[in-house]
Parts: structure tokens; C-alpha cells; sequence
């Protein structure tokens, strides 16, 4: 290591103390998502999760959250609700990967940039997220809230129901199924980093 290098590394550690900011890496997570039908019900849903690569959150002096960067590898979206019918389940999981959808030959990751962290008057939730959610290398604002609990070093992370519009994003099918598809798809997020 040069001498830049370690005086920037040394820039950077003074000004981590100055500021009292804290990096924690995410170590423990579980993102869902559910998708419809046109019609909303239960019986024509698809549910899974999908799980994330690597991310990391910013806190302040107060253990507050202030920013932070999450990696979902798209390569492991898993239908659940398929679980007792492995083809088909295989079958849907490949076509959700597939550049029908996510195409995740050439879009192996989505990624989001959490920008703003406000507080909330809700008991339950009581933050939101604000931020960037990249799919296909298309970036759109999403907000949504969240419940955020500190345990010592330990930050646990809870998020409530929310959607994102796949059509925002290209996920987008033949003409015919598109149009039985609802275009929001629910999400929920949970971690914990330290």
C-alpha cells in the first residue's frame, strides 16, 4: 500500500470517527414477493422469495440509519407456492428468469439504493425508506415503510407490504398473458445487519 492510499484510508477512518458514523453489513435476510392475476385472488397468485447478494447499511452517531445499498441476486427467485409440483414449479422459476421477465442472463442482479430514512408517527413501522430500485439497468423511486429496531450493535430491519409496478421495469410478457397479468407485484424485506 502507498502513501495515498493509506492517507485516504486514514481520511476516511478520521472522518468515520468525526461524524460517528457506522458501516454494517447485512448478515441475515429474506425478501418475498407475490404476483396476481388480473383477477386478485389468492388461487391465481404466484408467491416465492428471492434473496440478496450482499448489502450493507450506513448508521449515524445515534445508531440511526442514514443510507445504504443492497445487491438481489435475481439467479434465486424460487417459486414456493409451486412446491408440490417440482416441474411446474422449475417451469415457472426458469420463466421468471427468463427474458420473458428478468432476464437474468444478461440482468443477473437488481439492485436498490436506499437514499432517505424519515421517521413515522405509525407504532408499528416506524420509518420509511426512501430510494432507487434498479431492474434491467432501469432505475425508478420507491418508498415504503418500515420497522427498525436496534439491539446493541444489532440492527433488525422489517419492511411492511409494498408493490413496485412491473411494467416500470419491462417485465413484460406476450400480448395475450399480459393482459390476465396485474402489473403490481408485493414485496416484503427483512435483515439484520451489525
Amino acid at each position: 500500500m502507498n502513501c495515498i492510499q493509506k492517507t485516504v484510508l486514514s481520511l476516511v477512518f478520521i472522518s468515520g470517527l468525526v461524524f460517528g458514523q457506522a458501516n454494517k453489513k447485512i448478515s441475515n435476510s429474506t425478501i418475498t414477493w407475490k404476483a396476481y392475476k388480473a383477477l386478485n385472488a389468492d388461487a391465481l397468485s404466484h408467491y416465492g422469495t428471492v434473496q440478496l447478494k450482499a448489502g450493507n447499511i450506513v448508521t449515524n452517531a445515534n445508531n440511526e440509519i442514514i443510507n445504504g445499498n443492497f445487491i438481489i441476486d435475481l439467479n434465486t427467485i424460487l417459486a414456493d407456492d409451486m412446491k408440490g409440483n417440482k416441474k411446474m414449479k422449475l417451469m415457472l422459476e426458469n420463466h421468471l428468469k427468463s427474458d420473458d421477465f428478468f432476464d437474468v442472463k444478461k440482468f443477473p442482479t437488481a439492485f436498490f439504493k436506499l437514499t432517505s430514512v424519515k421517521p413515522n408517527a405509525d407504532n408499528k413501522y416506524n420509518y420509511t425508506f426512501s430510494g432507487t430500485l434498479s431492474i434491467r439497468n432501469i432505475s425508478k423511486p420507491i418508498s415504503f415503510p418500515v420497522s427498525v429496531v436496534n439491539d446493541g450493535n444489532i440492527t433488525i430491519v422489517n419492511s411492511a407490504l409494498f408493490t413496485f409496478n412491473r411494467k416500470d421495469y419491462d417485465l413484460n410478457y406476450n400480448v395475450f398473458e399480459d393482459m390476465i397479468l396485474k402489473n403490481d407485484v408485493e414485496m416484503t424485506v427483512k435483515f439484520i445487519a451489525k
